[in-house]
């Protein structure tokens, strides 16, 4: 397990240990969860104002820095945080004693019972996508995509391991949602990276080539000098978008 995943972890195995002290613990409780691990600078209030979100006192620890915490965010973010938090106060929550039954027959696959859990649960988001903030998508786009994996999650309720309740499920499809769309961002990001190398390259190779024997270079010439397939070739081309003017080869 990475330490993205056991910190994910510790925190939903926090959650559950508050609920049972009646939503209380202690600054020491706390540490005890992250002895194992050496938590920076960002994850430390991390853990804070999620217990904060889910209305659990933290005993004997430090008030959060919020309005320091805000200023980090972009203009746009802000807005967008402003307004999410205010549509949140907006959404319907079900009493507690109704919870359990509204979670069984969600699980059952009743659409009515899935919309109510979903809205109930929205307010589960914004914690966890604060907690991957700065890591390659804005705060808005990282809210997006951890509703729809609230909504994944509410949607598989009933194939979820017993041994876990359906919050650190639903928790966990929220997360695992987030993780996916920024490891596609990184790997759309690597990929473009390579394509403008290419680009860069075969831009410097014409010039040369064409300077060099004094007339237009034919694709297979270019191919050959770059020992890159002829296809691969005129697919940056076509990327580059240029009139590139080439000798047919013939």
């Amino acid at each position: 397990m990475d330490e993205q995943s056991r910190f994910r972890t510790a925190l939903s195995a926090l959650l559950a240990s508050a609920e049972n002290q009646n939503r209380k613990l202690t600054k020491e409780e706390i540490q005890t969860f992250f002895r194992d691990m050496d938590l920076n600078e960002e994850q430390r209030p991390l853990v804070y104002e999620y217990l904060a979100s889910k209305k659990i006192q933290a005993e004997g620890a430090e008030p959060l820095q919020t309005e320091a915490k805000e200023e980090s965010y972009t203009a746009e973010e802000q807005e967008f945080l402003k307004q999410y938090q205010k549509d949140m106060r907006l959404a319907v929550k079900q009493p507690e004693e109704h919870l359990e039954e509204l979670v069984s027959r969600a699980s059952e696959g009743h659409e009515k019972s899935k919309r109510l859990l979903t809205e109930h649960c929205m307010d589960l988001v914004l914690p966890a996508a604060k907690a991957y903030i700065r890591q390659g998508l804005p705060l808005q786009d990282l809210v997006q995509e951890g509703n729809l994996g609230l909504m994944i999650g509410v949607d598989t309720l009933g194939l979820k391991d017993e041994e876990i309740s359906w919050k650190e499920y639903l928790e966990s499809e929220i997360c695992r949602a987030i993780r996916g769309a920024l490891d596609m961002q990184a790997g759309s990001d690597h990929t473009g990276e390579q394509i403008a190398e290419k680009l860069n390259r075969l831009a410097d190779s014409i010039t040369e080539l064409t300077e060099e024997m004094g007339r237009q270079v034919t694709p297979e010439e270019l191919s050959l000098y770059l020992d890159m397939p002829i296809d691969e070739l005129e697919d940056l081309l076509r990327i580059a978008g240029e009139q590139i003017e080439m000798a047919d080869g013939k």
